[in-house]
């Protein structure tokens, strides 16, 4: 079963503040992804933080199944950023914002999250 442990969650009030001031984005509907580098005190590469707004989706159970798609599509496609990130030994957090008004499809959901994060190692 995939684990999501607290370590690999950006949950550091001062980081998000920071990421979301400073980071760089890149934009693939209905994704934004912010993403910024710190100082690697761990063995956690990639510290990540799944936005998905009340303001579009108001249930929260709907809320909640669009992270659970996102998660499972992230660690599918995940490997290539740990490898880079690792052989650079950096840590990146990063920020995927749902922007989208309804729920897509997994299929989608995943097909965008492989691209978004291709295109991000190809930008870092």
């Amino acid at each position: 079963m995939f684990q999501f442990p607290k370590e690999r969650k950006l949950c550091n009030g001062r980081a998000i503040d920071k990421l979301f001031a400073t980071g760089e984005s890149i934009l693939e509907k209905p994704f934004r992804a912010l993403w910024n580098f710190e100082e690697n005190n761990d063995k956690v590469f990639v510290k990540l933080l799944i936005v998905v707004s009340k303001k579009n989706i108001k249930l929260a159970a709907r809320r909640n199944v669009v992270r659970r798609r996102i998660k499972e599509a992230y660690r599918l496609h995940k490997t290539h950023l740990d490898y880079f990130l690792e052989t650079n030994n950096k840590q990146l957090n990063l920020a995927l914002i749902y922007q989208e008004k309804e729920i897509l499809e997994y299929k989608a959901i995943e097909q965008k999250i492989n691209l978004l994060l291709s295109r991000l190692i190809n930008k870092l």
